[in-house]
């Protein structure tokens, strides 16, 4: 049993980052966002109850993994590993969803994690296993705090219109903050969409927009398929008003 601690914690963190990556993409299918899907809650609570799937269901009957991984072939393993995540999930947590019959999408991200951890703990543990004991556990545990930094710092500032439909609601807003005031009167519209996809979609090429975020708030008016009014700035008590005239593209 020597090692299974780093070996079964290192897939249980590549499992938990395999399944924020799938609720990602599931979120963006169906609510064409990833603020949609809560990710940014999904991200928080899932980490909390996965230490506790980890103690209750990995450490506990550790030595039953660790035979079973030799026993058993890799891909029945892993499957196996998936059901049983799903099972643990539904046991902690996933009785709430099932009672209320919504964000069902949750059991893909917990069956996809078990998998990951499955395929990762039985290929280290059959065949790396002695060679785990030479790496220390802190770059086990910063692997999680690495991947939050890339996803959401590094990600949005470095590409933030890819980023805009794939990270939580309060990045978003900062990039929604961020890239508004780069835009001026006349600009086209069909470049604040692609700097913000899916956020300003006009019928003709006319209409308004605003919000009024946390601490940032804004208006933004088109026609003709150019901006025509942008006002933006620290959130106040009143907003800015909405309207305008459409008049006919020259």
């Amino acid at each position: 049993m020597k090692n299974f601690k780093k070996i079964s914690f290192f897939a249980l963190v590549l499992g938990w980052i395999g399944q924020i990556i799938t609720h990602i993409i599931w979120s963006n299918l169906r609510y064409e966002n990833t603020s949609g899907g809560d990710t940014g809650v999904v991200i928080f609570w899932s980490s909390f109850f996965l230490l506790i799937y980890y103690g209750l269901f990995i450490l506990i009957p550790s030595k039953r993994i660790a035979k079973l991984s030799e026993k058993i072939g890799i891909l029945n393993f892993t499957l196996l590993s998936g059901f049983y995540a799903l099972i643990g999930f539904t046991i902690l947590i996933g009785w709430g969803f099932l009672m209320s019959n919504n964000f069902l999408g949750v059991f893909l991200d917990a069956f996809v994690c078990g998998l990951i951890f499955g395929l990762t703990f039985h290929l280290l543990w059959n065949k790396k296993r002695n060679e785990i004991k030479e790496i220390h556990l802190i770059p086990i545990l910063t692997l999680p705090i690495l991947f939050l930094f890339v996803y959401l710092y590094a990600f949005p500032k470095l590409l933030p219109s890819i980023a805009y439909n794939a990270v939580p609601q309060y990045v978003r807003h900062d990039i929604l903050k961020n890239t508004i005031p780069k835009f001026k009167v006349g600009d086209e519209l069909s470049e604040l969409q692609k700097a913000l996809p899916g956020e300003f979609e006009f019928e003709d090429c006319y209409g308004n927009r605003g919000a009024m975020l946390e601490n940032f708030q804004y208006v933004i008016e088109v026609n003709c398929c150019k901006i025509v009014r942008i006002e933006y700035g620290p959130r106040q008590k009143n907003g800015y008003t909405m309207g305008g005239e459409r008049k006919p593209c020259s």
